[in-house]
């Protein structure tokens, strides 16, 4: 049989007794004395205080994290916040867990590139149940040039056709270094840009410049449109901006055509020209040989006439009344063979009170002369030792004289007198009539001189109707201008010459009689902007 025990529970009534157990049970634990750990970062903050970024400077500083507490402490993650430049860097911390007492290190380095204030927070995080995450703020001064340039984008706009604007492009330095301004290019696909690196002292002389902060150079692209056309400029600046090495600058803009011209000319078969020579027939003039030098060289100055293909008629005035002495009215091509027989004659004339008034003659003599020629350019030469004794001023005869003409530039005076303003050997300054040649664009030749053949050679080189000189009709864009002979364009043998609105040939390139120039331009409009 099995054994079977039994537990048996007695219920005694009455008093208990009084006693106490020997182990008791407390309901509620005691609970002993907990360890933490406890984590402290020193320093709290790093300034790295100001570096130089062209100098490549950099500076590394110490971060030391310790554990106060009793248990282990665990490093979780150690991160940059708020590095936007990318100036701040770290090292792994040297351990992730530090037991009662230890401490680990990392370094931090702050490198920058740009001018400016860089802040940032190195960011601790840890099983430190107080206090999860540690914050230590960095700061440090990049300091470096920063170029700025201005106008980034800059448009003309619509520039009439051979106008001009010129833009300022300004390279200032908004940094706190010298920026090195080292090299400007331009670069377009248009001859109407152009770019003058020419800027103001003290920055025009040769790259590089060295701008301080806050200093500024200020260089210059100028648009002169001669189509209508977009352009499109590109200037680059380099320089030694840590950052932004090149800089780009762009300009643009549009021609804008006022209007077209065609001129057109049919060249005369002759050359038509009127001269009237005055002559001072006093005694030093006789004396001094200079009337023998007029007639004896006559042949060099018509000879020189009829080389130039001119139409011309020559009348020599000595006379008071204005009349030509002789039975020949005029020397021309027809009895140029005879000219200095013929000019002997006129100049043996009665000279009169008159002979030192070179104006007083010629306007006596235009009014004799019938055959002048409405048509025909008018030359009129003094010839004198003396001073010129008209009565009226020099600009009150050039007045009266060009008025016979509808265009004024149709007559020219000329001079063969003592030198301006001194005068010379033999004779007084030809005052008067030396200030009506420069009034007419004429000549001026010195009466001392031996060579009278080149005087009169000049002379009649400078008496002919031009041929070479094409006024137009409106001022023309002077690039656009296109010359064209009997339809075919020509590109050398002339030049444009604005005091005069004319295309002038050269004398090599003289169109012949009969020929047809065509001009063609573009009509140069406002450019007062």
């Amino acid at each position: 049989m099995g054994r079977y025990v039994y537990s048996c529970v007695f219920i005694i009534s009455g008093c208990i007794p009084d006693y106490k157990l020997s182990n008791p049970i407390d309901s509620t634990p005691t609970q002993g004395d907990t360890t933490t750990a406890t984590i402290d970062c020193t320093p709290s903050s790093i300034d790295f205080g100001e570096l130089r970024v062209v100098e490549g400077e950099s500076l590394s500083q110490p971060i030391t994290c310790s554990n106060l507490g009793e248990d282990d402490l665990h490093i979780l993650d150690v991160s940059l916040w708020g590095n936007t430049e990318a100036t701040y860097s770290k090292t792994a911390p040297s351990s992730l867990m530090l037991p009662a007492g230890s401490s680990m290190q990392l370094m931090v380095t702050f490198t920058p590139t740009t001018d400016a204030t860089n802040t940032a927070s190195v960011l601790v995080e840890s099983d430190d149940p107080d206090q999860p995450t540690v914050e230590i703020p960095l700061i440090g001064d990049g300091i470096a040039p920063d170029i700025e340039v201005s106008p980034a984008d800059y448009d003309f706009g619509s520039v009439p056709i051979g106008c001009e604007m010129i833009q300022e492009v300004q390279i200032r330095n908004t940094g706190r270094d010298d920026l090195e301004v080292e090299s400007l290019d331009f670069s377009t696909g248009s001859l109407d840009l152009s770019f003058d690196a020419a800027a103001e002292e003290p920055f025009n002389g040769p790259l590089p410049w060295s701008l301080a902060p806050g200093e500024s150079a200020d260089v210059y692209v100028s648009y002169s449109p001669l189509d209508s056309f977009n352009d499109t400029g590109y200037l680059i600046v380099s320089s030694n901006d840590p950052y932004s090495p090149q800089e780009l600058a762009q300009q643009g803009g549009t021609g804008e055509l006022y209007g077209e011209n065609t001129d057109i000319f049919e060249q005369p078969l002759q050359a038509a020209t009127d001269i009237l020579f005055a002559v001072d027939k006093s005694c030093s003039m006789v004396s001094s040989g200079n009337l023998v030098n007029v007639y004896s060289n006559f042949t060099t100055y018509t000879s020189t006439l009829d080389s130039l293909n001119a139409d011309y008629r020559i009348g020599i005035i000595v006379q008071d009344s204005g009349e030509i002495f002789g039975s020949v009215p005029y020397i021309d091509s027809e009895n140029a063979d005879d000219a200095p027989e013929i000019a002997e004659v006129m100049l043996s004339g009665t000279e009169g009170g008159y002979t030192e008034m070179g104006f007083t003659l010629l306007a006596n003599g235009i009014a004799q002369s019938d055959w002048l020629r409405e048509d025909a350019k008018l030359n009129l030469i003094g010839i004198s030792d003396e001073p010129e004794q008209s009565a009226n001023t020099y600009s009150a005869y050039v007045s009266q004289f060009q008025g016979l003409k509808d265009d004024p530039d149709d007559v020219v005076i000329h001079a063969i007198g003592g030198d301006y303003p001194g005068g010379c050997a033999t004779a007084d300054p030809y005052t008067g009539m030396y200030e009506a040649t420069v009034a007419t664009d004429g000549v001026f030749q010195s009466i001392c001189a031996t060579d009278w053949g080149a005087h009169l050679q000049a002379l009649a080189e400078n008496s002919t109707a031009n041929l070479r000189s094409f006024s137009l009709s409106e001022w023309p864009v002077e690039e656009t201008i296109v010359v064209s002979i009997d339809a075919v364009q020509t590109v050398a043998g002339w030049q444009y010459e604005s005091s005069n609105n004319a295309v002038v040939f050269d004398n090599d390139h003289i169109p012949e009689g009969g020929a047809v120039v065509e001009i063609d331009y573009a009509i140069q409009g406002d450019c007062d902007f």
